[in-house]
């Protein structure tokens, strides 16, 4: 198992991110949701939720800036697959120098056709790749397909919150450095397409 990076952030940073995901995106049920990544899970994490207020997306946006600035990764602009990535996008291009895009799950069928809108990518900018929340992998891994095609250096992937295993494999094999600020550990629950042996009470898994 190739481990997803952990950035270094000012740990009151960290403890409030962490706060806020639990407080206001983290719900767990008796009945199982179905992911959109695929499967059922307890445990459900809304970051749109939980990021909704300016306030909290603000926080957001700054610790991923400080995530990306720790590790010394130099970037022109930031984005993924859209909705997931656009808020953190947007708010990281005004909390510094950078331009966000987002990248449509299907072709415009009208005017340029282009699945990338905002910042125009090119060999010229190197770009993050940046999705809210990973669970397997795969919005992720299909924005960066698209990022490629346009020739822009793909310099790092980085996500709010990792729920499994296997995007950091995926990643590797591309050899794209990969962040995740939180992990499924830190909210206490278990990872996607792991055994949930602690029973379906409501916020079982929750730590405040």
């Amino acid at each position: 198992m190739t481990p997803r990076k952990i950035p270094h952030l000012p740990p009151q940073l960290r403890e409030q991110l962490l706060a806020v995901v639990l407080e206001r995106g983290y719900t767990r049920s008796p009945e199982p949701f179905q992911l959109s990544a695929g499967g059922l899970s307890h445990d459900y994490v809304d970051l749109r939720r939980a990021l909704s207020r300016g306030e909290d997306l603000r926080l957001a946006a700054d610790a991923v800036v400080a995530a990306l600035d720790s590790e010394s990764i130099a970037y022109s602009a930031i984005g993924g697959m859209t909705m997931g990535a656009d808020p953190i996008a947007h708010a990281v291009s005004v909390v510094r120098p950078a331009e966000w895009f987002s990248v449509r799950k299907a072709e415009k069928d009208h005017g340029s056709k282009r699945r990338v809108e905002g910042a125009d990518l090119s060999s010229l900018t190197p770009v993050v790749a940046f999705e809210d929340t990973v669970s397997t992998g795969r919005s992720l891994l299909d924005a960066i397909d698209v990022i490629a095609a346009t020739g822009a250096p793909i310099v790092a992937a980085c996500t709010l919150l990792d729920r499994g295993e296997s995007a950091a494999e995926e990643l590797s094999a591309r050899s794209i450095p990969y962040f995740a600020l939180l992990t499924y550990d830190d909210l206490g629950i278990v990872a996607i397409g792991g055994k949930d042996t602690r029973g379906a009470e409501p916020d079982a898994g929750r730590r405040t």
